[in-house]
């Protein structure tokens, strides 16, 4: 299964990016939106040397990832500017900005290892790592072994690590997607 695309924030591609796994994303996607604040903005300042693996991935033929800049596309930026002022309000810019992409552009998924500003983001299919390991892991685009593996690796990095195996957070996973009403839209 894989999904026509998501907008992404971040903190989630920096965190792949570190256990050297951007290449799950293709697994589940078409395409990755990444907005041009985030790209130049946020992964510049905090992916450090991670950066160069992040720009590789995004500027690579045949690559799934594309920057969007929205000042440079004047309907986009319609669209987007005023969920993005509205959402700055409650959540950081990064956020914002997915949020007015994911508006403007019809594209109802936004990743992000963000999680505690997903309940300002109701409006769309919210997706950290661990959800897209276990969808990865549904799908059987990955064994259950290697997502572990990839989810030790990330969790291991954190600054505020789970406690939780990777068999909690994918039936934490599933259980999320059924109370948010996303399992026929996701294929589950």
């Amino acid at each position: 299964m894989r999904y026509v695309g998501a907008v992404s924030d971040a903190d989630i591609l920096i965190n792949l990016a570190e256990a050297n796994r951007l290449d799950i994303l293709e697994l589940l996607f078409k395409k990755i939106i990444i907005p041009q604040f985030v790209y130049e903005i946020e992964i510049k300042k905090n992916a450090r040397i991670y950066y160069s693996t992040i720009n590789q991935a995004v500027y690579k033929d045949g690559s799934i990832f594309k920057v969007v800049d929205r000042k440079k596309d004047i309907s986009v930026n319609i669209l987007a500017r005023d969920i993005i002022e509205d959402k700055k309000k409650v959540i950081g810019p990064g956020e914002s900005e997915c949020s007015g992409y994911a508006q403007a552009l019809r594209i109802p998924i936004i990743i992000s290892d963000n999680y505690t500003e997903f309940k300002w983001l109701n409006e769309f299919i919210t997706l950290t790592h661990n959800n897209i390991l276990a969808l990865c892991v549904y799908f059987r685009e990955i064994t259950k072994s290697e997502a572990e593996d990839i989810f030790n690796k990330i969790n291991d990095k954190l600054d505020h690590p789970t406690e939780d195996t990777f068999e909690d957070q994918y039936n934490k996973a599933l259980i999320r997607f059924e109370r948010n009403g996303w399992k026929r839209y996701l294929g589950i």
